[in-house]
C-alpha cells in the first residue's frame, strides 16, 4: 500500500491569488453637471462598494454621465461613427459586474440621452448584468416610470434588473444629503445589489 501524497507548500515568493475587483459602473443620464440625477448614483454606487467591502470585497465604481459623450453618441447614430470618447464609454458597462442606472424624470418617461445611449451598446453588452434602476421627479405622480418604461427597457436588453427601485423627488434631500429615510432606501438597494454583484465576482 502507497504512502498517502502530502501537499507540496508553495515557496515563499510564490503569488498568493486574490479575488478580482468588483467593478459598479454608475450610468447617469442627468441634464447637468451637478444634477440630483448624478448625486443619486453615486450615492447608489458607495453605497454598493461598501456594502461589497463589508463582505470582503474589493470594490471600484466608475460614473459615466451620458451627457459628456452625448456628441459621440449622436454622431454613432446618424453616421456610424464611434469615437474614442463612446468606445471608452462602451468599454466601462461591459466591465461592470454591477450596474446602477439612473434617469431624470421626462414628459413621464426616462431621458432620451439614457436611450440613444443604450441604442449603440453592442448586443449582449448588458446580458446577466445585474442592475439597480432609479430616476429623479418633481413628482411622485410619475413614480411608476421605473416599472412600466425603465424595467422593461432593460430587461429587453438581458440585463438582471433588481427588485429594488428608487424614485426620488427634490424634498427627500436636505441638501446635498439624502434625509435618513431615503439614506436608508439607498442602502437597502444598495445591499441588494451587492448580493448579487458578489456572485459574478
Amino acid at each position: 500500500m502507497s504512502a498517502p501524497t502530502l501537499p507540496v507548500p508553495a515557496p515563499p515568493d510564490a503569488p498568493v491569488a486574490t479575488r478580482p475587483t468588483a467593478q459598479v459602473v454608475v450610468l447617469s443620464a442627468g441634464h447637468g453637471p451637478a444634477s440630483g440625477t448624478a448625486r443619486l448614483g453615486q450615492a447608489i454606487g458607495d453605497a454598493a462598494r461598501e456594502a461589497l467591502v463589508r463582505d470582503g470585497v474589493a470594490a471600484e465604481v466608475a460614473h459615466l454621465e451620458v451627457r459628456r459623450v452625448a456628441a459621440s453618441v449622436v454622431r454613432a447614430l446618424v453616421d456610424a461613427v464611434r469615437d474614442d470618447a463612446l468606445v471608452d464609454a462602451v468599454s466601462t458597462i461591459q466591465r461592470a459586474d454591477a450596474l446602477v442606472v439612473v434617469t431624470p424624470t421626462v414628459n413621464a418617461s426616462f431621458s432620451g440621452l439614457l436611450k440613444a445611449f443604450l441604442d449603440v451598446l453592442p448586443p449582449n453588452a448588458l446580458r446577466s448584468v445585474p442592475t439597480t434602476i432609479a430616476a429623479t421627479g418633481g413628482t411622485t405622480r410619475h413614480t411608476l416610470m421605473l416599472d412600466q418604461a425603465v424595467r422593461p427597457m432593460l430587461g429587453y436588453q438581458r440585463a438582471v434588473v433588481l427588485p429594488s427601485c428608487l424614485y426620488v423627488t427634490a424634498d427627500e434631500w436636505d441638501g446635498p444629503r439624502p434625509s435618513a429615510d431615503l439614506a436608508r432606501r439607498i442602502v437597502g438597494a444598495a445591499e441588494e445589489l451587492a448580493l448579487y454583484a458578489r456572485v459574478r465576482v
